[in-house]
């Protein structure tokens, strides 16, 4: 529980002081509930342009829409971050794993299960006390922000922000756009924040804050240390229970076992792909597997590289954070910021690199399966079927429609697809482009609310880059599917998959998306029992059936699901043996 409550620490914070939802027009409805609140299921009719505006976040104050999809639900990558690491590297549920990549016997097995068990129990001890004692640290800053009477004074900031505005408009006799009440809302934060800030200088309380956030630089670096030491040890003892031939696995395992552990750390889209996965997903033979075994050894050595620089810098990055924290140095929170988002895209750009390579030694039809199995790994979002598309394999298989039905439902499938392919290729690429930018402003902003900057929660939280051309794209494949029931009986249509396109991909789920690739790895075992169609999206009744198993026990729910699973598939490339050598590894950032 300590660790939890470690983890939300920065989000309570943000609740508390924004404790005053930001104010609407006169007359509108609040739009700052997320998306999902909206019955799930429901069928939405085209509507105008500020209605759709109004759905995506346009009415709140600088919030992204206030939902878990906007600014501040983006932020929560910094939590997770933070609690990763308290993970430990290695769990006894790996045993299994272990067993199968170094083939060990039976007696082996339950030496390395009582090394795994000893060091699981050691991890846990000390990272329950190292993140006791942060969240101690964290509950005083709290108590330094939130001192007097600062919660009375976001309150007020958030009743005066009402008047204003009615009174902006009433003057003006026009209602505010939504960029315009963001920009006022930013505004006015601002200058709250700096008052708030000189008095906190001028009181103490500042000097306060940057002893706390000392102490807890320091405690973040002795806890990196010992960690290390764990996780080393641990390794050191599994090796030394090998045979010869075990040993000279070694070096392969220890990639294997990076990947498996800091691949799905990833931020960014296509960042935690695993090629040996995709490979495995998309049927290929093992014949046309080997045709690619040259590249896949390059691959392998690449993405280790990359995945093991990613991680030995946010492993030490968190306490040159809380330095820069503590010293107000904005400048190296900003390359500290660019340098980890560099090393992240680093690990994309092998991905999408070898993603190219290796569908080029394929057969084109074997090829073109991989690379849409690599796309929807990497960019669930873009790439996983929409629901037009399951629209029309249904309606394709169904019985009794006739040669003349079945034709035109083709041929307006092929047209359909010919949009979707461009459409999502757009997407792709502007998410791309998009998502380095974000993650680098949003980690300032996160680091800065430790240094009193409220502000910077809400200075930029623009909704999601992706949500309105997916929104659009959604538009697209409504109209056709509308035509495919042109074609269809009434009873032929009610076996169609239900709801609209307009949801596909959109971020409006409580973890930022509900696509279970997306999101953070303990909850995907949870998703994966409520996805019930197996499509990897949490959608309608799924919702309410994951929902139920989150809720405590004493809540009346089914009680919580246990952490992610091992992920699947490329596992048999740790059983290959390898030429260069590999660091320990680093249970250390993602």
């Amino acid at each position: 529980m300590n660790k939890i409550l470690f983890a939300v620490a920065p989000i309570a914070f943000v609740c508390i002081a924004s404790a005053q939802t930001p104010p609407t027009s006169p007359g509108s409805s609040s739009t700052n509930a997320p998306t999902a609140a909206k019955t799930d299921g429901q069928d939405r009719q085209s509507q105008s342009g500020t209605d759709r505006q109004n759905r995506q976040g346009g009415r709140g104050f600088g919030m992204g829409g206030g939902g878990m999809g906007g600014g501040i639900g983006r932020s929560l990558g910094a939590v997770t971050e933070m609690r990763e690491q308290f993970q430990a590297f290695i769990v006894k549920r790996d045993v299994p794993l272990i067993k199968e990549q170094l083939k060990l016997d039976d007696g082996q097995t339950t030496v390395v299960e009582t090394f795994v068990t000893d060091y699981e129990a050691a991890f846990t001890d000390a990272s329950d006390k190292a993140s006791t004692a942060q969240q101690d640290l964290m509950r005083s800053m709290f108590q330094s922000f939130m001192g007097g009477n600062m919660r009375e004074r976001y309150q007020s900031f958030g009743e005066n922000m009402q008047k204003d505005i009615e009174q902006i408009e009433k003057d003006s006799g026009t209602e505010m756009s939504p960029e315009a009440r963001s920009q006022y809302f930013r505004d006015q934060m601002d200058k709250m924040s700096q008052q708030i800030a000189a008095e906190r200088e001028t009181s103490g309380e500042a000097a306060q804050t940057r002893k706390i956030v000392g102490d807890m630089t320091l405690l973040a670096e002795k806890w990196r240390k010992e960690r290390g030491v764990l996780d080393r040890q641990v390794m050191d003892e599994i090796k030394s229970s090998l045979k010869a031939d075990q040993a000279a696995k070694w070096e392969s395992f220890e990639r294997f076992m990076r990947r498996e552990k800091l691949l799905s750390r990833g931020r960014l889209s296509g960042e935690n792909v695993n090629l040996f996965a995709v490979l495995d997903e998309a049927g290929l033979s093992k014949e046309q597997i080997t045709s690619a075994a040259g590249i896949l050894d390059e691959y392998e050595l690449r993405l280790d590289e990359a995945l093991k620089k990613r991680s030995e810098f946010l492993g030490q990055n968190e306490g040159k954070v809380m330095t820069a924290i503590q010293n107000s140095d904005a400048k190296s929170l900003e390359e500290l910021a660019s340098k980890g988002v560099d090393l992240r895209n680093a690990v994309r750009n092998v991905n999408e690199q070898y993603r190219t390579a290796i569908a080029g030694v394929l057969p084109p039809e074997e090829a073109k399966r991989f690379t849409q199995a690599a796309l929807a790994s990497g960019f669930a979002r873009v790439y996983r079927p929409t629901r037009a598309e399951r629209a029309f394999e249904k309606a394709l298989s169904l019985e009794g429609l006739s040669s003349e039905t079945l034709t035109a439902i083709s041929e307006m499938q092929i047209a359909m697809m010919v949009e979707l392919v461009g459409m999502n290729e757009k997407i792709a690429q502007t998410i791309r482009k998009a998502e380095p930018v974000q993650l680098k402003e949003e980690a300032v902003r996160s680091a800065g609310l430790l240094n009193g900057g409220a502000s910077r929660m809400f200075g930029r939280n623009d909704p999601d880059v992706a949500d309105e051309m997916l929104s659009k794209r959604g538009d697209m494949t409504d109209k056709y599917v509308e035509r495919l029931k042109a074609l269809l009986t009434a009873e032929q249509i009610a076996l169609l998959p239900k709801g609209t396109g307009r949801d596909d991909g959109r971020n409006q789920g409580p973890f930022g998306s509900w696509t279970i690739a997306n999101m953070p790895e303990e909850n995907r075992a949870m998703a994966k029992a409520a996805d019930k169609d197996g499509n990897g999206i949490i959608e309608g009744d799924e919702r309410r059936e994951m929902f139920r198993a989150m809720r405590p026990a004493d809540a009346g729910g089914n009680g919580g699901g246990n952490g992610g699973g091992q992920g699947g598939g490329g596992r048999q490339r740790g059983n290959q043996g390898g030429n260069q050598g590999a660091a320990a590894p680093t249970n250390t950032g993602g």
